[in-house]
């Protein structure tokens, strides 16, 4: 009675590591916040890498500006090399991203910075992924420089 248990847990074990190795990967999110200030920017790097569905092509980024309601804009910008490209999302409180901003560049590291336009205290999700050149998720590794 016990071996089958365990042989379950064996093919479940399996099947994750064989999901895991396809880079089967959705994008990722992260939530953050702002200050008061109206210079409030919090700052960070993403690096993509390759995985089995390749080199990195882009990163993809777009944010969502959570509630409560505020008077403030909540935009990123994402930069790599001489590249920049920025997203905003003008309506406050939905559950609607900004239109997704795509940035060309290869593996690296790609910085991205996330500011507002007034004072208030903000909360927003950023939606952040690396892309192949056929659109399936490659290594993405975020790391915070400045938060605020």
């Amino acid at each position: 009675m016990k071996k089958i248990p365990q042989k379950k847990a064996v093919i479940s074990a399996l099947l994750l590591i064989m999901l895991l190795d396809t880079g089967l990967t959705s994008a990722a999110s992260l939530n953050g916040s702002l200050g008061v200030s109206s210079a409030a920017t919090d700052f960070y790097r993403v690096t993509c890498g390759s995985n089995t569905n390749g080199v990195t092509n882009n990163l993809r980024v777009s944010v969502i500006d959570l509630a409560p309601v505020a008077s403030p804009m909540i935009s990123v910008q994402a930069i790599k090399g001489t590249l920049a490209k920025n997203t905003t999302d003008t309506v406050d409180g939905n559950t609607t991203y900004s239109s997704a901003i795509v940035i060309p560049g290869g593996n690296g590291t790609y910085d991205m910075r996330i500011n507002k336009t007034a004072v208030g205290a903000e909360l927003y999700r950023l939606n952040y992924t690396c892309l192949n050149s056929a659109g399936k998720a490659t290594v993405t590794t975020l790391t915070a420089v400045q938060n605020q």
